[in-house]
């Protein structure tokens, strides 16, 4: 994932945006369940978004991240890990609390049939 820089001069400066891919943004209501996304779709002008909710910083995630993720149970998760060889290693953490980058971790579960792109960008893309 990339980012550009955005000069709002008279508003407050410089503000770093963060850019998705289209599969990125598709597996948003798979990767943050939680977010009302009709809310976040339907939002008024000058009213603050679900979104802004988010932890910025969600980039990695803990064993529990990922079960919520692929819907299972954290032990399943440690078995992929003991059992998978290319599961994502992890990028930082403790030995009893890896973190692993969530775009490695969305990967290898699309790779590996544990979630699906919404149908939407199924179609867009064939």
């Amino acid at each position: 994932m990339g980012s550009v820089d955005i000069d709002f001069k008279r508003q407050g400066g410089v503000t770093t945006v963060a850019l998705y891919s289209a599969e990125e943004v598709a597996l948003l209501p798979v990767v943050w369940p939680s977010v009302d996304w009709r809310a976040a779709r339907t939002v008024e002008a000058r009213r603050r978004s679900p979104l802004a909710s988010l932890d910025p910083g969600g980039y990695r995630l803990l064993l529990a991240g990922v079960a919520r993720i692929a819907r299972v149970g954290r032990a399943a998760v440690v078995q992929w890990r003991r059992r998978c060889d290319d599961f994502p290693a992890p990028v930082g953490g403790t030995g009893a609390h890896p973190e692993f980058d969530r775009a490695a971790v969305l990967a290898w579960l699309l790779a590996h049939g544990k979630i699906e792109l919404p149908s939407r960008l199924r179609r867009a893309h064939s």
